[in-house]
């Protein structure tokens, strides 16, 4: 068994021991696990989705989480299991720009079912 750290810029570090994988987490990393698990309409990232323009909508279904990429640079990764408080434009935006995957997978399509009952 191993922990593994995966960035938005893509690049990921495996770890046996999870307190070493703690160590790596820099202040970034916490605020994006905070949003991660305890979505807030009152953060930042949810209040300003309606001036950023999406660039990609990806999942990363190994991990159960998915990215959405704006034009501003910000990532913002959610877990396939949590309703995150997008707003009917984002969601909207996102089925436009289309889901990439790597291979079809039901989870795949279960998270465009579950985008398109948001709308």
């Amino acid at each position: 068994m191993y922990y593994q750290i995966i960035r938005a810029y893509r690049s990921s570090k495996n770890y046996k021991i999870f307190s070493e994988m703690l160590d790596d987490f820099d202040r970034q990393d916490m605020g994006d696990l905070k949003t991660l698990f305890e979505p807030s309409e009152e953060d930042e990232i949810w209040k300003n989705q309606q001036g950023c323009n999406l660039i990609s909508w990806r999942l990363l279904d190994s991990c159960g989480v998915y990215v959405l990429l704006m034009d501003n640079g910000i990532a913002i990764h959610m877990m396939i299991e949590k309703k995150y408080p997008l707003t009917q434009e984002m969601l909207s935006r996102m089925l436009k720009r289309r889901l990439e995957v790597d291979h079809e997978s039901e989870m795949a399509f279960e998270l465009l079912r579950f985008t398109r009952s948001q709308l």
